[in-house]
């Protein structure tokens, strides 16, 4: 499933950054918005993730099989196929996306901009 959801924002991104992509601000004013949210969303949970950032400790006992317990919950807490690493991919991709996104109004202002100059121009 990560790599449709990445290899779509990567095309859409592409597509962007080449200029095949265009989208007046206006149309595109929603979509910013509800990604912005998203994206605000996944720094939250992020934050709030972190055993080592959030303050978190988990606790199974001072001997050494509490101790390695501990440690193999954390790892996989944290590991790159947990829930902090799907985490953080899908914000990477929100922000693929919203930096597609905006590019595409620029790519709109910029070929707008070019139209009414020559339409300046022929007058």
């Amino acid at each position: 499933m990560y790599e449709s959801v990445g290899s779509a924002v990567t095309a859409f991104s592409s597509a962007a950054a080449s200029g095949q992509v265009t989208i007046e601000a206006a149309a595109a004013e929603d979509a910013l918005n509800k990604i912005t949210k998203v994206k605000d969303e996944l720094i939250t949970l992020l934050q709030g993730t972190s055993f080592g950032g959030g303050g978190w400790d988990v606790r199974l006992g001072a001997n050494p099989v509490g101790q390695a317990m501990a440690s193999k919950s954390v790892g996989r807490y944290e590991g790159s196929d947990s829930f902090t690493a799907a985490l953080r991919l899908l914000l990477d991709e929100t922000q693929k996306a919203e930096e597609a996104l905006r590019r595409s109004i620029d790519n709109y202002i910029e070929i707008d901009d070019d139209f009414a100059d020559n339409y300046g121009r022929q007058a």
